[in-house]
């Protein structure tokens, strides 16, 4: 089977500013935005659940394929982690338009189908110099280097705290999203609390506007692991970020969800 390697951005986080992994990890429901279900920071599933029918390195993801096959048995995988570990429905959006969508694109879809589920506030929007920061991460087959978080970021909003996730060998966003959610109990779920993390809340923005946004970065092969995935969520004390790759809105439209 492919070798598979994931690594937590953890320890640079809370290297980067003050009491910034407590405030990601700690709190996550600060940001909600409906009644929470499924499972929330400061808890976390039971135990970690292999992925099946995904795998990655055999069958329809054989070799690094990332076609529709691959990527519908991520999605079965993801809707039997949810069911046996939390009682949640499974993912539900366009399957279609999802795989037309680019690598960093389909990253910045997963958190947010995670998020939101779980009640809590979703990611606003792609960055484009978050970007940035997590392919350099993807480049080295590592965590994105938090210590290059550009702040102030474009439109003068400051970045208040940052989460950062890098996986290789697990094919493409759902495989690498799995992996963080759902399968990442011998990182005591560090990936995972950098996913459902509060972020940006008023209280850490002085009472102020906030919003959270989001850099991705993917190398399809050639990795140590072959493929090389990263996320770099930041908190954002101010305006949102003026070079949106994305947003959510957008995001939501193409997928055709409501909400």
């Amino acid at each position: 089977m492919r070798a598979r390697r994931l690594a937590a951005g953890l320890s640079a986080a809370a290297l980067t500013g003050a009491a910034l992994l407590g405030s990601v990890a700690g709190a996550a429901g600060a940001g909600a935005v409906t009644a929470s279900k499924g499972i929330i920071p400061p808890g976390n599933p039971s135990r970690s659940l292999p992925p099946s029918p995904f795998s990655p390195g055999s069958g329809p993801c054989a070799g690094g394929n990332d076609d529709a096959a691959c990527n519908e048995l991520a999605v079965r995988a993801v809707d039997r982690a949810r069911t046996m570990l939390e009682h949640i429905p499974g993912l539900s959006f366009s399957f279609g338009a999802y795989l037309k969508m680019t690598p960093d694109e389909q990253l910045f879809v997963t958190v947010n189908l995670e998020r939101t589920e779980r009640g809590l506030r979703p990611v606003w929007e792609l960055s484009r110099a978050l970007d940035a920061v997590a392919q350099t991460g993807a480049n080295d087959d590592t965590d994105p280097p938090l210590g290059d978080v550009p702040d102030p970021l474009p439109g003068g909003g400051h970045w208040s705290n940052l989460g950062g996730n890098w996986a290789g060998g697990w094919i493409n966003a759902l495989g690498a999203d799995y992996a963080w959610m759902y399968d990442d109990g011998g990182s005591r779920w560090g990936h995972r609390d950098n996913i459902l993390g509060s972020y940006a809340t008023k209280a850490a923005c002085g009472g102020g506007p906030s919003v959270i946004a989001m850099g991705a970065g993917h190398v399809t092969s050639g990795k140590a692991y072959g493929d090389s995935e990263t996320e770099l969520v930041a908190g954002v004390c101010g305006p949102a970020p003026t070079d949106a790759v994305m947003t959510w809105n957008q995001a939501k439209k193409l997928l055709g969800i409501t909400g």
